[in-house]
């Protein structure tokens, strides 16, 4: 007797039987940052999904999925956020190294580093400084107090999200324990995706905080070099 496969093609995409594949837009994950303007390096539109969860047909399993999807991608915004915006505040300071009012304290800040080498915190010094002897721009000032706005949303976000994802882990894995009183095509594809999920919920968990923490320090910077 021949095995039955489970796996269908729909669309061009393997999926397996018994799920349903849909994608979160960054409107999904989190509707505030949808004003924040991502890097296209990320690949992050507002119409393109990015993160991808799957669909039983089974309620209890189906919301689980989806937030678990959600709060990945939360985590993966606020790093890219963080990533990108540490690199504007980099440049920034880095033009002002060609300042000559400023450059012998700059010296003082950094010593010998280059700046390709500027830490998180001496760009900020840096620029705190530039700020203090009225050589901040008008734009300048702007991306910073915008920027500030959209870290605030992120900080607040992501310190929800990590504390809904270790209650997340504690029901994935009371669903995990009870999977096999759902159908019995089901079960296959919501073990899998169980899974998959506590997976990516531990990611949150672990690699969340540090990102928070310095989302709070950029945010803290940004918000004084924005103010007039």
């Amino acid at each position: 007797m021949k095995k039955l496969l489970l796996f269908v093609f729909t669309f061009g995409t393997v999926i397996l039987f018994g799920a349903s594949k849909y994608y979160l837009t960054i409107a999904d994950v989190e509707p505030q940052l949808t004003s924040f303007s991502f890097s296209h390096e990320y690949g992050f539109t507002d119409e393109k999904g990015f993160v991808e969860y799957i669909q039983i047909g089974d309620e209890k399993y189906d919301a689980f999925f989806k937030s678990a999807a959600k709060l990945d991608g939360l985590v993966i915004l606020t790093k890219a956020m963080t990533t990108q915006t540490t690199g504007e505040l980099k440049k920034y300071a880095i033009s002002k190294v060609a300042d000559e009012t400023l450059s012998q304290s700059i010296k003082e800040i950094v010593g010998d580093s280059s700046p390709e080498q500027y830490t998180v915190e001496q760009s900020i010094a840096i620029m705190k400084l530039a700020q203090q002897q009225g050589k901040v721009k008008g734009d300048e000032k702007a991306y910073f107090g915008t920027t500030a706005v959209s870290l605030g949303i992120g900080v607040y976000s992501l310190g929800k999200g990590i504390t809904e994802a270790s209650n997340l882990i504690t029901g994935g894995n009371e669903l995990l324990k009870n999977v096999k009183s759902i159908k019995k095509t089901r079960i296959l594809a919501a073990t899998k995706g169980l899974k998959g999920s506590l997976t990516n919920l531990q990611g949150v968990v672990e690699n969340g905080p540090p990102t928070l923490e310095e989302m709070k320090v950029l945010l803290v910077a940004f918000k004084a070099l924005g103010s007039m």
